[in-house]
């Protein structure tokens, strides 16, 4: 018997877009979404429009379980829709045009002979910046952070328009909307003034983003001055960082509040990262003669700014006392861990005496918003307070320059710092007028 044998081709295997459909509730009219993968960064995922019992899909299969003609009707219709999408796919890719979401749905409705719904008006304020919110979403030089203040402010303009039933367009926009939605919002948010002036300058950021995309914006909103109202800012003096570390405290936990509180008083940082410390960040420098410094290195978790930092003689001593490393901290999670050092350390602050009346923001509960008011300064003291005292303990030491101080603390701009410490560019002038002084002397 003759055997005969035939040469196979290699098998080339193709890592492909992947169309999959799902629902995402257990009721008797889910709706079915397709989701297109293209690659781990681009997803598309839209509904179809069409509905089904979800006791008849298939999670298995991702398609509807086929026990009669409707539903093996309904399975070969979104077969069709797969293909049309992958061949869609194609063309685009072939062609080089832009997949976006708009490109997505507008491929969906075409297979259902769908009139394709127009892009909205972008002469609209809210339209607008939800078009800035998503170029934003897409884009490597915009934080989170800043791009979460244009959705709060978006949340805002589109409740304003609910409240006055109508939508503003961009040209619409002029001082008296501007003093209306002030007033508007720091009654429906209970905000305070600095806080509503805020949104008003994030406004006016849009407004001018607007302008150089050729939008008519009226002239009287350039000249709309925003009064800058100076938040209250809290500290503990370097006194008053030493009366807290004599005290004696009862109880571990509050001696633990007690070491880092001292130890975020001389290291400047946010609670996410001084709370995370630990001696594996530090290592030990040698100078040129031959002196040895203890420098602690961490990248800060909300900017991820890179920052070396001198460890202080009060911290070195804490350290002492845990055998190098730092103190335990509070609770299983980050949050809780972050919510057991506020109340401790306000704890701490009463039992070491700072007691003395100051003004600061509380929440009245009655209201349910932030005022000023004056109490008792330990009733004013949260995690922040630690960064604050760090910055300006050591600008009024004017041993110190400011850039030595915003490379521990990691600010970009000295503006930006002098205001986060309450000072302006007079208070930096009086500062140098006094070391000229001691200069002459």
């Amino acid at each position: 018997m003759r055997t005969t044998f035939v040469k196979l081709n290699p098998i080339k295997i193709y890592i492909m877009a992947t169309v999959k459909y799902r629902l995402q509730s257990n009721s008797n009219n889910a709706q079915i979404y397709v989701r297109f993968s293209i690659s781990r960064d681009l997803v598309f995922q839209e509904k179809i429009g069409m509905t089904i019992c979800a006791s008849e899909w298939s999670k298995e299969k991702s398609l509807p379980k086929q026990r009669d003609a409707e539903s093996k009707a309904l399975a070969v219709k979104l077969r069709a829709l797969a293909n049309e999408i992958h061949k869609s796919y194609n063309e685009a890719a072939m062609n080089g045009a832009r997949l976006t979401k708009d490109w997505f749905k507008g491929v969906i409705d075409s297979f259902f002979n769908r009139e394709a719904k127009l892009p909205e008006n972008d002469n609209f304020l809210s339209v607008y910046l939800n078009k800035i919110i998503e170029i934003n979403k897409f884009s490597g030089n915009i934080k989170q952070s800043t791009n979460r203040k244009f959705i709060q402010l978006q949340s805002k303009i589109l409740s304003f328009e609910a409240f006055k039933k109508h939508k503003y367009l961009i040209s619409e926009i002029d001082s008296t909307f501007l003093v209306d939605f002030r007033e508007y919002i720091i009654s429906e948010y209970r905000l305070m003034d600095s806080s509503a002036n805020a949104q008003l300058r994030v406004l006016k950021t849009v407004l001018r983003n607007a302008h150089s995309n050729g939008k008519t914006v009226q002239h009287q909103v350039y000249s709309f001055k925003i009064k800058q109202v100076r938040s209250v800012k809290v500290f503990l003096s370097f006194d008053e960082v030493a009366k807290i570390r004599d005290t004696n405290m009862v109880g571990t936990n509050l001696n633990y509040a007690k070491d880092w509180l001292v130890i975020g008083c001389y290291t400047g940082q946010r609670v996410s990262d001084l709370l995370r410390m630990n001696k594996s960040m530090i290592s030990t420098r040698i100078d040129n003669e031959g002196d040895k410094f203890q420098i602690l290195e961490l990248i800060q978790e909300k900017t991820k700014t890179a920052v070396s930092i001198p460890l202080h003689p009060e911290v070195q001593n804490i350290l002492k006392k845990y055998k190098g490393d730092f103190p335990p901290t509070f609770g299983v999670t980050k949050d809780s861990n972050f919510v057991l050092f506020n109340r401790y350390i306000k704890r701490v602050c009463e039992i070491a005496g700072i007691n003395n009346v100051i003004s600061g923001r509380v929440f009245n509960k009655t209201l349910r918003k932030n005022e000023i008011v004056s109490t008792e300064k330990y009733k004013l003291v949260t995690s922040h307070i630690c960064r604050r005292s760090f910055a300006t303990n050591f600008y009024g030491d004017n041993r110190f320059t400011t850039p030595q101080i915003m490379a521990i603390t990691g600010h970009k701009s000295e503006a930006v710092f002098l205001s986060y410490i309450g000072k302006t560019s007079n208070d930096h002038a009086l500062q140098t007028a006094k070391t000229f002084k001691q200069i002459a002397i």
